[in-house]
């Protein structure tokens, strides 16, 4: 059992399934990674029940307020759930997040359906212990051709877990094939970004289709081309793709030459932060629209005040590049980083960019990718579409 200080169980009071190790005051016995423990407060009282990490800041991932509860049937349920939630309401796609962490139940995991091959990732040594239960599972209730463990992600080292990127059951998938309203993408779990695509941002790359017609389109961490592919798609004439990496832009060429849009698509590798600035002085109103999709700079907490400056240098420039009427559609994935500050921060670069804009849409993460409202972290996507105004 897990004791904890005095007043220490606001927190969990609230809801938030995290109880941290500065909060714990004593623990009964010498529970093991990932096994089941109680949690009271200092009273006494009781707060819930989870999978505890010896190692771990976060020292008990809660599962259940209820006792008694067996946590490796709740698991199971809750995967089952999530599963026909998903099915549900995406029946037309067989690519959706299945699982997504604590949202649905199932502490720091994720899986990914691409078709038959399902990908998994954790940074939660309670249900890497349950891999060989969670894997059958799968393979109960989904048939895939392949299931694949990535998990290539600092972030396993706190919980005292091994790197890991493999196939796990079945055979090597190989190049997996998604396809979004014409466009084609092609995957490779185990080398592309996370699980091997960025599913949630699917919305907002056909909302930026919307915006495209007759412009000129810069998009900016473009990684597999997801925006700028879009964009053409939509009837832009034309797209320049700008990543840091050279394997994303190959994995970009192939999707374009795939979508028969490879005539009206441009590649350039450049590190951003420092050239952009260069570019909103030197290619002043060369695009009508710019996308604008960094990656998460906010790793943790104490990172906020850094990737703050990232994405507020970013924005300025993305603004005073394009010319009165242009649009931006500018993102953020940071969790760290919540949606007031980052709005925050968006407001400062309209400012410093000297200019007006008019709200056009605002988009979050889509239903396979829900938020628990009292637990902040699960909230981490923001993304607008802005435009420029004439003074």
């Amino acid at each position: 059992m897990v004791h904890l200080k005095p007043r220490a169980e606001r927190h969990t009071e609230k809801g938030h399934p995290w109880v941290l190790g500065s909060q714990i005051a004593r623990v009964d016995g010498t529970p093991a990674t990932g096994d089941p423990v109680d949690v009271v407060s200092a009273a006494g009282a009781f707060l819930g029940r989870g999978l505890y990490h010896e190692r771990s800041l976060i020292r008990v991932r809660l599962l259940t307020r209820q006792p008694d509860v067996d946590l490796d049937e709740l698991l199971a349920t809750r995967i089952r759930d999530a599963f026909a939630m998903r099915r549900a309401t995406f029946p037309d796609s067989e690519h959706w997040r299945a699982v997504n962490g604590e949202a649905d139940g199932i502490p720091g995991t994720v899986i990914d359906r691409y078709g038959d091959v399902l990908v998994f990732s954790t940074i939660c040594a309670g249900i890497e212990r349950r891999k060989d239960a969670l894997l059958d599972l799968l393979q109960e209730i989904d048939s895939p051709r392949s299931l694949v463990q990535r998990d290539d992600n600092w972030l396993r080292a706190k919980d005292g877990l091994p790197e890991v990127r493999a196939v796990v059951r079945g055979e090597d998938p190989g190049p997996v094939t998604l396809e979004e309203k014409s466009v084609r993408f092609t995957i490779d779990v185990l080398g592309g970004p996370k699980t091997g695509f960025f599913l949630d941002q699917r919305f907002h790359r056909l909302a930026v289709r919307r915006f495209a017609r007759g412009r000129r389109v810069l998009d900016l961490f473009s990684s597999d081309g997801g925006f700028g592919l879009h964009a053409a798609a939509g009837g832009a004439l034309s797209a320049e793709l700008v990543d840091v990496s050279e394997p994303a832009l190959e994995r970009a060429r192939a999707n374009a030459s795939a979508s028969g849009l490879a005539d009206r698509i441009a590649y350039r590798a450049a590190d951003l932060l420092d050239e952009l600035p260069k570019w909103a002085d030197e290619r002043n109103g060369e695009f009508d629209l710019i996308v604008l999709d960094p990656p998460a700079f906010a790793k943790s907490r104490r990172h906020v005040d850094s990737a703050t400056r990232a994405y507020q240098l970013l924005n300025i420039n993305a603004l005073r590049l394009l010319p009165p009427g242009g649009i931006l559609a500018t993102s953020s994935c940071s969790a760290a980083l919540d949606e007031t500050t980052w709005e925050k921060m968006l407001r400062y670069a309209i400012r410093k960019a000297e200019c007006r804009v008019r709200l056009l849409y605002r988009g979050c993460q889509p239903p396979d990718h829900p938020v628990l409202p009292e637990m902040p972290e699960t909230q981490y996507l923001k993304f607008r579409v802005i435009q420029k105004l004439a003074d």
